[in-house]
């Protein structure tokens, strides 16, 4: 091992210095954002900074090292969890700090900056972020006892930086805490200035440089390939030729020359809110080359021409070509299937990436009149389990890895828990990830920048993946205090703990509508050029349907024990309404002028009142959705849809019907009536424009309609005589 390299401290940028107990004490000064660091708060101690640099000339090496040749590092919190107020962002969520809680899910991390103090510009707070990224810490800023080592700082090499993912003919599997190979033995092992320990054929890497407190050391396993395969299998089989003969295949399918075009509606239209492969990877800055394609895998790159089809008509070439239809795609996401099977054996990240996209594709034929079948569930979980193999649950930034895979992992993480969180909703099953098992941060501005551009953002992908990952937080709150086994038996009979417990919810979700910057926000003005305008962010409609069927589910709850409450009080005459018929539902209902009603105080009214106001909202909730769909313009539905939102159009069908067969009053009915009729309308007259999302909840519609709902339902009397009512009319 050669130790001739630099064995100096590093320079720490001064708005990073330790504090002033850090300093005395010579153990490392972890900062997740402001004062006090992790050891004085943990301690109960004052966090200072009054004593003064000392000067120290700095030990020059003797080699020329490229400043990008050590490993970066940046110390997260691991005990961090989102408090309910963490979702308070504000307009540019990245100029603010967000809170956090340690520990106490309802304290806000100390320091926190108040709403009407001055705040540091997002180029500041970003040279802060990465200032310890650029500047890593050498081995001799750590006391022994925090490296767990027993050689000595000059023995212990500055560590390298090294990407675990394109690492030719080998695999990097996470050593979990509880594995075979404990990870507070392994990192006693002697490591090369990669962090790498042979043995055999296999390779130990310590990515994470030295432990510090509050971190737990972080290893993988690398394995050559050829002994992961399964002898006398095909994939044990597979050699560079049979990888050339696919990408062949592929360009057969698509020219490389379109492939491109592909590519650019890629990166237009899906990227932003599926921010899953790395720019500063392959190379792509002002446009895409033929070059670039080369450098994606052939099931990656499969998956990506797969997703980019349905937005073929913005391009002028491939709009033409009668090609680029639906039998094109079901072929490619076949190929992709295929090919991630083989490369699930040797998996790398590009596999996951794969994945991601498979799921997002929206069924075609039959499919789209039926909700997701067994296998989507299975392969989500499969999904989920390869990105914890390949250890996308632990912060990177600490890591020896190029800064593009560090975003790149980060990403990947959050899109992975947006899909679990929203199909463990939407589908009622337990989710595959728990907040115990992971310490990623929230995402920042500086994980959407490129290496080439890194003083730029981008700024159509930052906030719209940004807010999806928020709201996917928001779910994991919702669906473990209303939908999980334990909190339905516990509160679904009960109306008082059930509209104390969605009360912060409630909030959570006003407080992420609040922070939405102006590029997300609908501007719902003249209707006469609606036809030819554009959303400011491609997405913002897909992005503002999830957040209202979250208010949904949140009023879905509240209503589960009312089915068993005494009818409430009338607060008005229980007669026919006026001739307005349903005019009440085409208001100003839009929830941009935050028309959502407030949950009741349960302590300042009687309990029938409650139960009156809540009913009052959850239709007037309702109504806010129908209103919403009714006015998306076509080129809404041209931009990129999450496909388990045609689960949610299937889930408001579902809601309305309820409004209706548990309205328990005949004035309540007959509103209920005159939305459910106004949104089956609806639906028949946009699902044209995005039949895939749609045709789940006509369906819905139509199958109790054929039926009868006095027929399917047992229904209160006031009820039945409103439907009898509807049919001789």
């Amino acid at each position: 091992m050669d130790h001739s390299g630099p064995t100096g401290r590093a320079y720490r940028s001064k708005i990073k210095r330790p504090c002033d107990r850090c300093r005395l004490r010579k153990t490392a000064c972890v900062l997740p954002e402001g004062p006090p660091c992790r050891s004085c708060f943990t301690n109960n101690k004052e966090c200072t900074f009054k004593l003064r640099p000392r000067l120290k000339t700095r030990r020059m090496s003797t080699e020329n090292q490229a400043p990008h040749a050590t490993a970066s590092y940046e110390v997260p919190n691991p005990t961090l969890q989102l408090s309910p107020d963490s979702t308070r962002l504000h307009h540019d969520p990245f100029d603010q700090d967000r809170g956090y809680s340690y520990n106490d899910p309802v304290q806000m991390w100390p320091g926190q900056h108040a709403q009407n103090e001055p705040q540091p510009d997002l180029m500041t707070r970003h040279t802060s972020m990465e200032s310890m990224d650029d500047h890593p810490i050498s081995p001799d800023q750590e006391s022994p006892q925090q490296i767990g080592a027993i050689t000595s700082p000059a023995s212990q090499p500055v560590q390298r930086i090294r990407s675990l993912d394109l690492i030719e003919g080998s695999i990097a599997q996470f050593y979990g805490m509880s594995s075979e190979s404990d990870p507070w033995l392994l990192r006693h092992c002697r490591y090369d200035e990669y962090g790498m320990r042979s043995l055999h054929r296999t390779h130990i890497r310590n990515v994470g440089g030295v432990p510090v407190e509050g971190l737990v050391p972080v290893h993988f396993l690398e394995t050559e390939k050829e002994l992961m395969l399964p002898k006398g299998s095909d994939m044990d089989n597979r050699s560079q030729k049979d990888v050339m003969q696919d990408r062949n295949q592929l360009n057969d399918m698509v020219s490389p020359e379109h492939g491109k075009r592909l590519l650019s509606l890629f990166l237009r239209f899906v990227f932003p809110a599926v921010p899953i492969i790395s720019r500063s990877q392959l190379g792509i800055t002002s446009g895409v080359s033929t070059a670039v394609l080369e450098k994606i895998p052939v099931h990656l790159l499969a998956a990506i021409y797969a997703s980019a089809i349905p937005f073929a008509v913005h391009d002028s070439v491939l709009c033409v070509s009668a090609a680029y239809g639906e039998l094109l795609s079901e072929k490619l996401w076949h190929t992709v299937y295929e090919l991630i099977l083989q490369e699930t054996h040797t998996p790398k990240l590009a596999v996951l990436q794969a994945s991601l996209l498979y799921l997002q594709q929206i069924p075609a034929g039959s499919l789209k009149a039926l909700p997701d079948g067994p296998f989507i569930w299975s392969f989500l979980g499969s999904t989920v389990a390869l990105a914890v193999s390949l250890g996308l649950h632990v912060e990177p930034r600490p890591w020896g890895i190029p800064p593009w895979e560090k975003r790149l992992r980060r990403r990947l993480w959050w899109a992975v828990y947006v899909e679990d969180k929203w199909r463990s909703l939407l589908t009622g099953r337990p989710s595959f990830i728990h907040p115990d098992e992971f310490d990623i941060f929230d995402l920042s501005a500086g994980d959407f920048i490129q290496d080439e551009k890194a003083d730029e953002h981008d700024h159509n992908c930052q906030p719209l993946f940004y807010y999806t990952t928020g709201l996917a937080r928001i779910i994991e709150n919702l669906h473990r205090t209303f939908y999980t086994i334990k909190a339905s038996q516990r509160v679904s009979d009960d109306f008082r703990a059930s509209i104390d417990a969605a009360r912060p919810i409630r909030a959570q979700l006003q407080q992420w509508y609040l922070s939405l910057p102006d590029t997300l926000r609908l501007k719902r003005g003249s209707v006469s050029n609606s036809h030819i305008a554009s959303d400011p962010i491609e997405g913002a409609s897909d992005l503002h349907f999830s957040y209202l069927v979250l208010e949904m589910f949140l009023y879905r709850a509240i209503l589960r024990p009312l089915a068993q409450s005494p009818p409430p009080p009338p607060i008005s005459d229980d007669t026919d309404p006026t001739p307005m018929g349903a005019f009440w539902l085409v208001e100003d209902l839009t929830f941009d002028t935050h028309g959502f009603d407030q949950l009741p105080a349960m302590n300042s009214m009687q309990l029938g009142e409650a139960e009156e106001a809540t009913l009052k909202a959850a239709e007037k909730c309702a109504a806010i959705i129908v209103n919403f769909v009714g006015a998306l313009a076509p080129h809404e539905f041209g931009s990129f849809w999450h496909p388990w939102n045609r689960i949610c159009f299937a889930a408001v069908s579902n809601f309305v019907t309820l409004l209706l067969v548990q309205a328990p009053t005949r004035q309540h009915a007959l509103r209920s009536r005159d939305l459910l009729e106004l949104w089956s309308h609806t639906l028949r007259c946009q699902h044209w424009s995005h039949e895939g999302l749609m045709k789940l909840g006509l369906v819905r519609l139509n199958q109790m309609q054929i039926e009868g709902l006095e027929n399917i339902f047992n229904l209160p009397a006031h009820v039945s005589e409103i439907l009898r009512d509807t049919q001789q009319d």
